[in-house]
C-alpha cells in the first residue's frame, strides 16, 4: 500500500512539473481553515480524536504513576529503605531510572518492532496494539496497584507511543492531500494533543475533589481506552478504504442557501 501511495504522489508531481491540469480536489484546494477542514472531513476528525484519546489516557496514567511513586517514596523514607536519601532525592533517582529505561525500550521498539508491525499487520491493525495493551495494563493496575506493575505498564505504554504509535500516526496522513497535510496536521498535533491534556487535568481535578482512589482512576482510564479502541478501529478501516481507492478524503459538502450563490461548494 505504501508503494501505491508513493507512485500516486510521483505521478501527481510529474504532472504538475509538465504543467498539466489535474482536475481533482487535491489540486483545487478547499479554501477552508484548518479547523473547518478537520471538522468537515471525517477521516481527519477521526485522526484528531485518536490523538485526543491517546493523550487523555496517557496523561491520566501518568497521574496514577506519579501518585503511586509518591506513596512509595514516603513509605521508603519512613521504613529506612531509601538508602540514606531523602524523599526528593529518592523520587529523583526513581524518575531518572524510569525515563532511562523507557527511552531504551522505545529505541528497541523503533528498531526491531515498528517496521515489522507495518509490514505484517499494516496501519489498520497496528493502530489497535497500543490501546489493547493499555486496556490490559489498566485492568491489571485496577487489581494490583503496586509500583512495579504501574511502572512497567507506563514504561511500555510511553515507549510504544513515542516509537510505534508516533510512526503510525504520521502514516495516517499518507493518503491525504497536500493541503490536508499542512493544515489538518497542525490541528491534530497541537490542539487535539493539548485538548487531551486539559481533559485529563479535568478528570484528575474532579476525581481528587470526590476522593477517587487509584482504583477509580484506573477504571476511568479503562472506559477511555474503550473509546480509543473504537476510534482506532474506525480510522483503520477508513485508511484501508482510502488506500484502496487511491483518492484522498473528501470534506462534507455544504449546500448554500438560495439567497447565497446558489451552488454547492466547499466552505
Amino acid at each position: 500500500e505504501l508503494e501505491e501511495l508513493a507512485e500516486r504522489e510521483r505521478q501527481l508531481y510529474e504532472a504538475r512539473e509538465r504543467g498539466e491540469a489535474i482536475e481533482d480536489y487535491e489540486q483545487a484546494g478547499s479554501g477552508m481553515s484548518a479547523f473547518q477542514l478537520v471538522w468537515r472531513t471525517r477521516y481527519l476528525l477521526l485522526i484528531g480524536l485518536l490523538v485526543l484519546f491517546l493523550n487523555w489516557v496517557n496523561t491520566v496514567g501518568g497521574y496514577i504513576f506519579d501518585a503511586v511513586l509518591a506513596d512509595a517514596a514516603t513509605a521508603a523514607v519512613e521504613a529506612g529503605t531509601a538508602g540514606g536519601l531523602d524523599r526528593g532525592e529518592w523520587l529523583g533517582k526513581q524518575y531518572a531510572s524510569f525515563y532511562s529505561v523507557m527511552t531504551f525500550v522505545g529505541l528497541l521498539i523503533q528498531l526491531f518492532v515498528t517496521s515489522r508491525v507495518v509490514k505484517y499487520l499494516g496501519v489498520r491493525w497496528g493502530l489497535l496494539l497500543l490501546p489493547l495493551f493499555s486496556l490490559g495494563a489498566y485492568s491489571v493496575i485496577a487489581l494490583i496497584p503496586s509500583l512495579a506493575v504501574v511502572r512497567w505498564a507506563k514504561t511500555v505504554e510511553n515507549a510504544t507511543d513515542y516509537s510505534l504509535y508516533n510512526t503510525l500516526r504520521a502514516m495516517l496522513f499518507l493518503p491525504t492531500t497536500r493541503e490536508q497535510k499542512y493544515k489538518a496536521k497542525q490541528v491534530t498535533d497541537s490542539f487535539s494533543q493539548r485538548a487531551g491534556d486539559v481533559l485529563s487535568a479535568g478528570i484528575v481535578f474532579v476525581g481528587t475533589m470526590l476522593g477517587l482512589s487509584l482504583l477509580g482512576f484506573a477504571i476511568v482510564n479503562i472506559v477511555l481506552v474503550l473509546g480509543w479502541l473504537y476510534v482506532a478501529f474506525a480510522i483503520g478501516r477508513e485508511y484501508d478504504s482510502l488506500v484502496a481507492s487511491g483518492k484522498p478524503p473528501q470534506p462534507r459538502q455544504v449546500r448554500l442557501a438560495p439567497t447565497e450563490v446558489g451552488v454547492i461548494r466547499y466552505r
